[in-house]
């Protein structure tokens, strides 16, 4: 696979996120929420940062591209579940 197609794989999920973000502030995308809808960009921004880093030290590494998405996705996933579980448990204690 050509290092392009492979930066394109990486960086897919920052362009869905710009795309994302655009349909909701247009209106095309509507949750219900009004503006607090835009909130929901937060998550997959750091589910694209996330897995933008582990694909780089994955392909570094000289994985196999099948073991990278699988991984780097995993990885970006268990992120954002480390991260709503903290930001749970601190607005428990507060």
């Amino acid at each position: 696979m050509s290092i392009p197609l492979k930066l394109l794989v990486a960086v897919a999920p920052f362009i869905f996120t710009v795309l994302f973000g655009w349909l909701t502030m247009e209106g095309h995308l509507n949750f219900g929420g009004g503006e607090k809808d835009v909130f929901l960009l937060i998550p997959l921004l750091l589910w694209s940062l996330v897995y933008f880093c582990c694909f780089l030290a994955l392909w570094r590494r000289r994985w196999a591209l099948g073991r990278w998405l699988g991984w780097s996705a995993g990885i970006a996933t268990v992120a954002i579940v480390v991260a709503w579980l903290v930001l749970l448990g601190a607005s428990a204690i507060a």
